[in-house]
This record gives C-alpha cells, structure tokens and sequence, in this order.
C-alpha cells in the first residue's frame, strides 16, 4: 500500500530526526525458523520435557570446582561469568577468581550478584551467558560483561563456537553434555518440564538473541501518553481499561 508505505517511512524519518529512534543490539526473541525477530506479545509460552544438567566449571589456579545447574548446556559456548551470592559464604572466598570453560578453555570471573543468584536453589551458582538469556543479560550489564552471541540466525552455533560451528544448536547440546562428562565434569541430570517461549507465527521455540535492532525511546513518549489520561484528554470505555493500560505505559520500556 503506497500511502501507507509512504506514512511509515515520512514517521521514521521524522522520529530518527527528533532523536526518538535509535539503533543498537539488544535481547530479543529470535525465530530461527522465520529467521526475523518476535514481539514479546507474539510469544507464549509452553511447558515441554526437558532435562536439568549440572556441571562443574575448574576454578583457575586451584584444585577446586563449582557446580552449577542449566537446562540449555549449548549456551556455556558463550559464558561470560559464573554468579554467586555476596551473601553466600560457601563462596565468598571465589568471588573475583577465575573459572575455566572445560569445552573451549576460555576463562571467566566469578562475580556476585544477589539479583541473579538465589542462594537458597540448586547450587547457590549461576552461569552468565548474557546473550542468551534475558536475566543473565540485565546481570552482564550490571558488571559491564562480555555479550557473546553464539548463534547464527537459522539457530545453528556460528563462529565463536570453535569446532562446534555450523552445527544445530540441539545437536550441540547433545555433543557438549559427552564432552563434560568424558572430561569429568558431569555431576548429574534430571527429567524436568520446562516451560519455553514459542513463535505464535511459527509455533517453533524462541532463542533469546543479541541482534541489531531499531528501537524507539520510550521515556518521553510514554510520559505525554500517560498524561494524556491521567488529565482527562483520553479516556477508556469501559473504565477498568485505565488500570492496565497506565501498568503498561508505566514501564517505559524501549520497543
């Protein structure tokens, strides 16, 4: 549609020119099927059987390990820390030290962070892939981590996972759960249903994804759309409809 086509470029055009688009590489979910990124309202979730794995990562410089649990172990390619609690004194004495990544040799810090880590579940440890989780991300930003994006856009492993480039993801996994465990750093698994976002367009699993994007800055934007109700400007039938649509506006995030 010509005049349609034409609104959204002049719009774009004249919002990159107020400052109110931006570029910049953030988590998004990623359809490998369609290969295209998904609207967090074009998601849901389902719950799937799955497996509970835990590892242990060498502690550098020292005869010592630390255990920690993932449901998805393709995702250690692209590790850039191991969590704790600061409050956790099994490892206090860690934090700041080094562990070393068994299926590709690369070293990361042991950091804490009491937002990411409860000490009370599991081993009281996290792994950090802050490309491909959207806690783990809010966790590499906090401590300035490394964001290493393991993934090609089909979902097979690109690049910067060594050996295990150009291999489906799934596959992956399978290979690096016998590796840890010839390398005896397999601790145990468990079946366990795990609940994994889907593509309503594809109906296929979701990979949280560092990409390129364009976002448009919300702060400002959402505040006069807020206002606009709040002084009566706007209004919705029926009322309730208020509630939510201030909840939403209120979080002002990015999009």
């Amino acid at each position: 549609d010509d005049v349609c086509s034409k609104a959204v470029r002049r719009t774009f055009f004249k919002m990159f020119s107020d400052r109110l688009i931006y570029r910049g590489k953030r988590l998004v979910n990623w359809d490998t099927y369609l290969q295209s990124a998904v609207a967090d309202d074009e998601v849901t979730p389902e719950t799937v059987k799955g497996h509970f794995w835990t590892f242990t990562y060498p502690v550098v410089g020292q005869d010592r390990t630390i255990a920690f649990s993932t449901t998805r172990p393709e995702t250690m390619l692209g590790d850039t820390a191991v969590a704790v609690h600061p409050e956790d004194e099994r490892y206090a004495d860690l934090v700041g030290k080094l562990v070393r990544i068994p299926v590709n040799g690369r070293e990361i810090p042991i950091i804490a962070d009491g937002q990411l880590v409860d000490r009370t579940l599991g081993t009281g440890v996290v792994k950090v892939t802050p490309a491909h989780d959207p806690n783990d991300y809010a966790c590499g930003i906090r401590h300035k981590l490394p964001m290493i994006n393991i993934l090609n856009p089909d979902g097979t492993i690109n690049e910067l996972g060594g050996k295990f480039a150009g291999q489906d993801r799934y596959k992956v996994r399978e290979l690096i759960v016998e590796e840890m465990k010839a390398a005896g750093h397999f601790v145990s698994v468990e079946d366990r249903d795990i609940e994994l976002k889907h593509s309503d367009r594809s109906k296929t699993p979701v990979e949280p994804y560092l990409s390129e994007q364009w976002f448009v800055k919300m702060e400002e934007l959402a505040e006069n759309a807020m206002q606009a109700v709040r002084d009566g400007r706007v209004k919705f039938f029926p009322g309730r409809y208020t509630k939510t649509y201030l909840d939403w506006l209120g979080e002002k995030r990015d999009w």
